[in-house]
């Protein structure tokens, strides 16, 4: 019996050890099912986290870059393409004609375009680095283009101005590179042509053959305008308005040619009519003697042509009168004002058109470069 008893013990002491186990590996394996399954949530939890993070980061980005964009960068990007454009028109405006491949040109647009910045195009000196390559090619025409008188034609501000080279190599130097760049050289072609004029547009009739002179032409355009006046009615008092016509002028003065030389000089010939009067008194008897004297310049020329004087006695007479008759007019301050001269005068062939359809508006000034000895300016 008591046997029976411990073997009843022994067998419920295994039992329940058994169980005891089974208990134990059943709790663990539902803890380890509980504990992935947190795991698992926590992970697609953080999952979503960092998608959503990513969404907005890139959402952010993108609003910043297109506000970026056209609040700053566009802007800038057109500001920068407008300087480089003005930046290259000066450019083009300087080299032109036969400059238009030359290197200086073409490593000057290479720096406008390889600009990253408005500073940076502004810096670029245009005007400085173009100077020497106009000034050389200028200078090299000189010699290239000159006639056997030494001169050229060189054309600025629309002009044509027969220059020796001397002087034309002092314009060229002290001239912008603007200047320079609207600056032509060509050889002269030129023609004399006579120009009927009065003592004022003539230069006050104070040059001579081998004077240098440049033309003007002056513009007079008469404008009608229409005026309203009111005049005031003493017998009732009424206004009545009038429509008159009031003319006005504008006169404009342009530079046709510079650097014109005077090649020969007509004066009209009243100015060749001379009288002298000569009066001898005697006191003794109170008698008076007067001689007159007249002398007609035309009437010697007509002497001389039919050989009734020599060359000795008109020379004496006819050297260089008309011009020594202008000199001392020039000392005395005193003149007829309204002798008419011919001029023979050299101008370039593309001018002559124009000089002869306005003779009756046209002035012969002196330019100070090469100015007659009389002239004194250090006064």
């Amino acid at each position: 019996m008591k046997k029976s008893v411990e073997q009843l013990k022994s067998k419920l002491k295994l039992l329940y050890t058994q169980l005891e186990e089974s208990l134990f590996v059943e709790n663990n394996v539902n803890r380890n099912s509980l504990h992935r399954r947190n795991l698992e949530n926590l992970t697609n939890e953080n999952k979503e986290l960092l998608t959503g993070l990513v969404v907005v980061f890139l959402i952010l980005t993108i609003v910043f870059s297109i506000g970026y964009y056209f609040l700053i960068f566009s802007p800038n990007m057109s500001e920068l393409n407008n300087q480089k454009s003005i930046k290259t028109n000066e450019v083009n405006s300087i080299f032109k004609d036969n400059l238009s491949d030359n290197s200086v040109k073409q490593a000057i647009l290479s720096r406008i375009n390889s600009a990253s910045s408005i500073e940076e195009v502004e810096q670029i000196d245009v005007e400085g680095m173009a100077y020497p390559v106009l000034k050389n090619q200028l200078i090299d025409q000189l010699d290239q283009l000159k006639d056997k008188y030494n001169r050229v034609e060189l054309t600025f501000n629309g002009t044509d101005n027969i220059m020796s080279v001397d002087n034309a190599t002092v314009y060229i130097n002290s001239s912008t590179t603007h200047e320079l760049a609207e600056m032509s050289i060509n050889r002269v072609d030129s023609v004399i042509i006579p120009l009927s004029i009065d003592r004022k547009q003539a230069a006050s009739g104070l040059v001579k053959e081998g004077d240098v002179v440049d033309i003007y032409m002056n513009n007079v355009n008469f404008e009608s305008q229409e005026v309203s006046e009111n005049e005031e009615l003493s017998n009732n008092s009424s206004i009545n308005s009038t429509n008159t016509f009031q003319e006005s002028s504008n006169t404009q003065t342009s530079k046709l040619v510079g650097g014109s030389t005077i090649v020969s000089i007509l004066r009209s010939k009243d100015s060749g009519s001379i009288d002298s009067n000569i009066e001898l008194s005697k006191y003794n008897n109170s008698q008076n003697i007067s001689q007159t004297n007249t002398l007609d310049i035309e009437q010697v020329l007509s002497s001389k042509s039919a050989g009734t004087l020599n060359d000795t006695q008109l020379g004496l007479l006819l050297d260089n009168y008309g011009w020594r008759l202008s000199d001392y007019e020039r000392l005395a301050n005193l003149g007829d004002l309204n002798v008419e001269y011919i001029i023979m005068v050299e101008v370039p062939r593309d001018s002559v058109e124009i000089i002869l359809k306005n003779m009756d508006n046209i002035v012969l000034t002196i330019p100070t470069y090469d100015a007659p000895s009389w002239v004194n300016l250090s006064s």
